[in-house]
């Protein structure tokens, strides 16, 4: 053996494999059966039989030595690449192989204390009682990663009902990094925060949260600097005293501040000449320089030069030079395209006259200097706009009105929190002022703070835990999610071990004594120690309060009122509680008015009900009655078999004192009137699309009774297909399954498409035809045929809706409805 492997081996047992080495007296000390634990360790391997070490070199694998039984390693990851392969670190690897390896892992108990001697366990927001706004009266913590927490808080303030969500990074763990998002990968766009996140991971990236960024102008361009994967993308255009970034420094510093940027171009070496601004809308006299990540091309006029550069080394940062090559130089063109491994110089007035100077084959030169040097060595960088902490004090605020806000805050430990205030809801969240925002960032720990885009860009994304990937846990005030230009995203570089824990939801289970659950209703998913998604397979359910059937449903327990589940996996589990009832808060139908044909059979579906969820659906635990008993009969199955004669009467399902009642009609009834407007239109409004106006009124000029509906229109000057439409504030049921609904219609002969808006039991949308050319003036009975292959119950939604599509026939006009009625023959 040569002395040069004598050393590498030494170099790999000592650093990497070695499970007797020891820890400085300065680090923490975790023992698993006696040996001592590293950060970021999820297992052990105990060599049985000789067998191979790897090392990967890209997709192949380099064999290193053989290794001998009763040899031990630490295990940081496992993966299935090349059949299996548990990871050593430092790039080494053994494969899985049964009977040649012993695996073990540790317990959760032992991970946690590793965890938390490492600092891993020390991002946990505390539970602080109050903040400067209200009374703190729920908090929900949990990690999302390690060194990184999610919470939720529901506090009470004096503007009323405040819903506030962090995340938080402790600032030390490692492999735990912040970046940029940026909206399709290029300055003009928008996309929302959690498809730039999701956009963004990678097999080596996790991303585990994320929250908007910057303002944006009408075309998604962020209004001030940004910086991503050490290069700037954008600069700022805010007074330098107003404005507010934060970036993160190579070595992980974060920084909050308003730094001073200068960049300038070097031709040959020569002097140095300013560039105005990175992809910015050029504006006179200015040079600018443009990156594929602005757009496709530069899209400036042609009253400019623009200078092509291939690069050939550096980046746009403050401790780079980025150097390049002329390749093209051309005046009086405009809109250079922007394409990868290539930058452009364009110039306006003094800027192109500056530039008629370059040559092709010129070597170019830009550097980028910050006024700190703190910020010379930022890689990514994002801005906002408002400044609520420095240096430990609030910052005093001008600026009025309370809306959501976004802000982000670093802490005198280093650590940073970034935060979502939901508002303009007065049921879920108010919002706060700026003020406000401003102690509540101080109170959470931040020493320095500004605010992200607010109002319906406030924005926080998570990985819930069993997910790949992230969703919003906020309530966006749009209702949902808008698309942004940019964000700040966690991104976790701890790779995926084996199953540690299972994610089991809802974490409290209500069954009724002596059902049969074919379905439980639990999602079960994994997670390794370190919060990512592992896939998790057979799994298997045991309790004293379940009795497991051969066709594999389970029979909830008569004798016990509380039991709890096991949710298991292989060696991996996880215990739920399990809550057994026997009495119901109520009993739903889907149906409360039925029709019958005779000697037919009709299924009902009845679910027990208690505190809001359904807990039985099976139709023997329920009784069941008919009156009049000449109706017909039911089974414990909800099987009505109606008899051979004519009538209504009622169907009853009951449990205990609990009952539901269900309208019977055996045999083809008469057409039912569904609404003859006698009583107004008070549960009626008019809408529409691509209209002047629209109005809705009681008109007495009627086809029976006192009164119709007016329903009056003007589509004239307007393009595309128009509406006026009366929708229903509250949908009008419908009785059975008709075959067809009419109604007499009081037509002004325009010629427009009439139609009425269903919604069926599956909640599909239903458009009735009633005619596609209303060429009548005067009453007309019509009708329109019902589908009969929809599921009921059915509800009328908007039983008019009158409409046009050519742009020639956009007219104004009125008509009148009347005694709707559903038909069953």
């Amino acid at each position: 053996m040569t002395k040069k492997w004598i050393v590498k081996l030494a170099v790999v047992v000592a650093l990497i494999f070695g499970l007797s080495s020891q820890a400085s007296a300065s680090e923490p000390k975790v023992y698993w059966d006696g040996l001592l634990m590293v950060k970021g360790q999820v297992g052990k391997i105990k060599v049985i039989k000789p067998i191979n070490l790897w090392k990967r070199d890209g997709n192949k694998l380099v064999f290193e030595r053989v290794l001998k039984p009763g040899e031990q390693y630490r295990v940081y990851r496992y993966d299935n690449l090349f059949g299996g392969q548990y990871g050593l670190g430092g790039g080494y690897y053994i494969t899985k192989m049964a009977g040649y390896v012993d695996y073990r892992t540790p317990s959760k108990k032992k991970l946690a204390e590793l965890e938390a001697a490492y600092g891993g366990g020390g991002s946990t927001i505390k539970p602080i009682g109050n903040l400067s706004i209200g009374k703190i009266t729920q908090q929900q913590s949990k990690k999302i990663a390690p060194g990184v927490t999610e919470t939720e808080l529901s506090v009470t303030s004096n503007r009323g009902k405040q819903k506030i969500y962090t995340v938080e990074y402790d600032g030390k763990t490692e492999k735990i990094s912040l970046e940029t998002g940026l909206a399709k990968g290029q300055l003009y766009g928008f996309e929302p925060v959690s498809k730039q996140a999701n956009n963004a991971q990678t097999s080596e990236k996790h991303v585990v949260a994320g929250i908007n960024g910057d303002y944006f102008d009408k075309n998604g361009h962020p209004v001030d600097l940004m910086i991503q994967k050490g290069e700037i993308v954008a600069t700022s255009q805010t007074p330098l005293n107003e404005l507010a970034v934060f970036g993160v420094t190579k070595d992980g510093k974060p920084l909050i501040g308003n730094p001073q940027l200068k960049i300038s171009v070097h031709v040959n070496g020569q002097n140095a000449y300013w560039i105005n601004s990175v992809n910015r809308n050029r504006l006179a006299n200015h040079l600018v320089l443009y990156t594929p990540a602005f757009a496709s091309s530069t899209r400036t006029n042609n009253l400019g030069t623009e200078v092509v550069v291939k690069t050939d080394s550096g980046q746009l940062n403050g401790h780079s030079v980025l150097t390049g090559t002329v390749v093209r130089v051309a005046e009086n063109v405009g809109d250079e395209k922007l394409n990868s491994g290539e930058f452009v110089l364009s110039g306006h007035n003094l800027g192109s006259n500056y530039l008629k100077t370059i040559a092709v084959g010129d070597k170019i030169e830009v550097k980028a200097d910050f006024a700190s040097d703190d910020w010379n060595q930022v890689v990514e960088a994002l801005s906002g706009r408002y400044h609520l902490v420095k240096n430990g004090s609030v910052v005093k605020q001008t600026v009025a009105g309370v809306h959501p806000r976004s802000a982000i805050g670093i802490k005198a430990d280093g650590g940073i929190v970034t935060v979502v205030v939901d508002g303009r809801n007065a049921l879920h969240s108010v919002g706060l002022s700026l003020a406000e925002m401003a102690t509540v960032m101080k109170d959470l720990g931040a020493v320095q703070a500004f605010t992200f885009d607010g109002g319906g860009s406030s924005t926080m994304v998570v990985r819930d835990h069993g997910n790949d990937s992230v969703s919003v846990v906020n309530k966006p005030s749009d209702g949902a999610e808008r698309s942004v230009s940019n964000s700040l995203l966690f991104i976790s570089q701890w790779m995926k071990g084996p199953l540690n824990q299972l994610v089991v939801n809802p974490k409290e289970l209500t069954l009724f004594a002596g059902a049969t659950y074919k379905d439980l209703g639990l999602t079960v998913k994994g997670m390794d120690q370190f919060y990512n998604a592992v896939p998790v397979s057979q799994v298997a359910y045991s309790s004293p309060a379940l009795k497991k059937n051969a066709d594999g449903s389970y029979t909830a327990s008569t004798s016990l009122s509380t039991s709890e589940l096991t949710v298991s996996s292989g060696n991996i589990s996880s215990k739920i509680k399990v809550n057994l009832i026997n009495t119901l808060d109520s009993i739903q139908v889907d149906e409360k008015d039925i029709i019958v044909e005779n000697n037919t059979i009709y299924k009902i579906q009845p679910k027990g009900i208690y505190k809001g969820k359904t807990v039985i659906t099976d139709p023997a635990l329920f009784k069941w009655s008919v009156s009049p008993a000449s109706l017909g009969t039911i089974n414990n199955k909800g099987e009505f078999k109606a008899g051979s004669a004519k009538g209504t009467g009622t169907i009853t399902v009951s449990h205990g004192k609990i009952l539901a009642k269900i309208a019977v009609t055996v045999g083809t009834p008469e057409p039912i009137l569904i609404e003859g407007f006698e009583n107004g239109v008070a549960n009626y409004k008019a809408s529409g699309a691509r209209y002047k106006s629209v109005n809705l009124i009681q008109d007495p000029l009627s086809k029976t009774g006192k009164s119709a509906a007016k329903l009056s229109y003007d589509f004239t000057g307007t393009t595309g297909t128009s509406g006026a439409y009366i929708d229903a504030i509250k949908p009008i049921a419908v009785k059975g399954h008709p075959k067809k609904i009419g109604m007499w219609v009081y037509g002004d002969g325009k010629g427009h498409w009439l139609r009425m808006q269903l919604k069926d039991g599956s909640g599909q949308e239903i458009q009735l035809d009633f005619t596609k050319n209303l060429n009548w003036t005067g009453w007309k009975y019509i009708e329109a045929a019902v589908p009969q292959t929809i599921k009921t119950p059915l509800v009328i939604e908007a039983p008019v809706r009158y409409m046009e599509t050519n742009d020639a026939n956009k007219n104004s006009g009125a008509i009148f409805i009347d005694q709707i009625q559903a038909v069953y023959n």
